[in-house]
């Protein structure tokens, strides 16, 4: 009798431990996913962000940069983020002038595309 009341004990345990907080987490993501609206800034889940531009009960139409638009479905939301979320940090701040190439730049890199058509990467590493 008091291996059968610890089996319930342990099921009742798990239960409380590790299904209920699961199923509790997943109804928030679906309530968060369900109430994305035009406007929100959001993250997929695979870390692309943008702002909804459209959406309706499957899908949301993202803006990720100047009239490029894409089409995810509502359960790729990862997360809404908000005005915190979005405040850049001062490290991660990048000046125009390094963010361009130079001509110097360009024209290394188009150097390095002439040749065999083979990347050869460093010039101590053998190439199989």
């Amino acid at each position: 009798m008091l291996f059968l009341v610890m089996i319930v004990g342990f099921i009742v345990l798990m239960y409380f431990v590790m299904i209920r907080p699961q199923k509790r987490r997943q109804r928030e993501q679906q309530n968060m996913q369900n109430q994305v609206e035009a406007g929100a800034r959001i993250m997929t889940i695979g870390g692309l962000y943008g702002t909804v531009v459209d959406s309706d009960e499957e899908t949301v139409t993202l803006e990720a940069s100047d009239d490029v638009f894409l089409v995810f479905a509502r359960q790729a939301v990862a997360r809404v983020l908000s005005a915190e979320d979005e405040a850049p940090s001062e490290e991660a701040a990048i000046d125009e002038e390094e963010a361009t190439l130079t001509d110097e730049d360009l024209e290394r890199l188009r150097s390095s595309d002439e040749g065999d058509g083979k990347h050869s990467g460093k010039p101590d590493r053998k190439e199989y």
